[in-house]
C-alpha cells in the first residue's frame, strides 16, 4: 500500500518488495482481507530465512529493490523474525512491517540491534479509544498497542499509525490524528476498508459520495498536522496513468506460500475465487521470468483500466466507485469479489462467503 504524499521522483517511493512472512494471525477482525481459511483454518507456514534471502538477491539483481515490507497474517509471529531482520541488513536494504502491535513487546528487543535497517513500524488502529480499538480487535489489544507506541518511541524508532476508513472511523478522523500525534507517531496513513462481502460493504464501507469528503477531511488535517498524513490508493481517482505502484511496476508482492503476484491488497483476497494476479511460484520459478510475467499482467490491467475510463469519457457515463478507486477496479476485475457477480463468468464458482461478525 502506498502513501499519497510520497515524495520520491515518481511519487511511488523506493523499489520494493512486499512478503507476507506468515498466513496465520493472533486477532480476528471481521473486515480483514485476508482469507478466512488461511488465517485460521490451515496449517501455520512461515517463510523461510534461506528462501527470503535468495529472493532478496534476486530481486535486487532484477529490479533493484532497496526496501522490504513484511506484512502477514501477523508478520511477527515468524519464529525467526530476528532471522529475518538479519537477512535485511546483511544485504544493505531497508525494511519496515505492519503489525497489530499484540506481540511487540516480545519482538522490540531484537529491533535494538537493527535500528539503522528499520524505517518504521506501522500499527493498525481501529479508534482513538480502547473501546473504540477494542471492539473490532479484543479485550487488551489497545493497551498492548499503547505500550508497543511507548517503546518505539523510547528506542527512536520511528512508527506509523494505519487507520481503516469505515462508516464507525469516519466520525473521528481528527480525533484519530490527534491521538496519533500526541502519541508521537511519524505519520498516518488512511485507507478505504476493502469489501469482502455484500455485508461488510453495507456495515462499513463508504459509498463515493462519503469517501469523497472523507478524502478531502483527509487533504485538511494533512495541511493542518506537522506529522506527515497520507491516504492509501484506494483513493478516488481518474487518472488513466497508472494508479499505484504495483501498477507502475515499482513494487509487487511475495505471498506466503512465496509466489510471486501483483499487490498485497489482492493477494490471498477473502472470499475471491480467481488468482490471475498471481505470476508464478518462486520455488520453482527464477525471479527473472516470474518479474516478466508479472509485469505483463500489471500492463495488461493498466491497459483495461485506460479502457473503462476512456469508455466513461466518450459515452458520456457517470463515474461508478469500482471505476473511480484504482483498488476496487482491480478487486473487481480480478475476480475477488465474486458476490458482486460482475467479474465471473460462473456465480457457482464463488464458495461460501464469511459475513461480518457482530462485534
Amino acid at each position: 500500500m502506498i502513501e499519497m504524499n510520497s515524495t520520491s521522483g515518481n511519487g511511488f517511493g523506493s523499489r520494493r518488495l512486499t512478503v507476507e512472512l506468515t498466513n496465520i494471525c493472533n486477532l480476528h477482525c471481521s473486515y480483514c482481507l485476508r482469507d478466512e481459511d488461511a488465517l485460521y483454518n490451515t496449517r501455520a507456514s512461515f517463510i523461510a530465512p534461506e528462501f527470503l534471502e535468495s529472493i532478496i538477491k534476486q530481486a535486487k539483481q532484477v529490479i533493484g529493490i532497496t526496501h522490504l515490507t513484511f506484512t502477514g497474517g501477523e508478520p511477527t509471529l515468524h519464529p525467526q523474525f530476528d532471522d529475518v531482520l538479519r537477512i535485511i541488513a546483511a544485504n544493505g536494504l531497508k525494511t519496515s512491517f505492519v503489525t497489530n502491535g499484540w506481540n511487540f513487546e516480545k519482538i522490540s528487543p531484537k529491533l535494538v540491534n537493527y535500528r539503522n535497517t528499520i524505517t518504521h513500524v506501522a500499527f493498525s488502529l481501529d479508534g482513538p479509544t480502547r473501546e473504540d480499538h477494542d471492539k473490532w480487535r479484543g479485550d487488551g489489544s489497545f493497551v498492548r498497542l499503547i505500550r508497543a507506541f511507548s517503546r518505539c518511541f523510547a528506542a527512536d524508532v520511528p512508527f506509523l499509525v494505519k487507520v481503516g476508513i469505515r462508516r464507525d472511523t469516519l466520525p473521528n478522523l481528527e480525533q484519530i490524528a490527534l491521538f496519533a500525534a500526541r502519541m508521537g507517531a511519524a505519520g498516518l496513513n488512511f485507507m478505504h476498508v476493502m469489501p469482502t462481502s455484500a455485508d461488510v460493504e453495507d456495515a462499513s464501507a463508504l459509498n463515493l459520495d462519503e469517501r469523497r469528503l472523507a478524502e478531502k477531511e483527509i487533504a485538511s488535517l494533512s495541511r493542518i498536522f506537522k506529522m506527515k498524513i497520507g491516504i492509501d490508493v484506494g483513493y478516488s481517482n481518474l487518472d488513466p496513468s497508472p494508479p499505484c505502484s504495483a501498477l507502475a511496476g515499482v513494487s509487487c508482492n511475495v505471498d506466503y506460500l512465496g509466489r510471486l503476484s501483483l499487490c498485497c491488497n489482492l493477494s490471498g483476497f477473502r472470499g475471491g475465487v480467481r488468482e490471475e494476479d498471481v505470476a508464478a511460484d518462486l520455488h520453482t520459478q527464477d525471479f527473472a521470468a516470474a518479474y516478466a510475467r508479472l509485469s505483463k499482467i500489471a500492463r495488461d490491467k493498466l491497459a483495461a483500466r485506460e479502457k473503462r475510463l476512456g469508455d466513461l469519457a466518450t459515452q458520456n457515463l457517470p463515474v461508478d466507485l469500482y471505476t473511480a478507486s484504482p483498488c476496487l477496479f482491480c478487486l473487481d476485475t480480478f475476480g475477488k469479489l465474486p458476490w458482486r457477480g460482475s467479474a465471473i463468468e460462473d456465480a457457482a464458482v464463488a464458495r461460501a462467503l464469511p459475513v461480518l461478525r457482530a462485534v
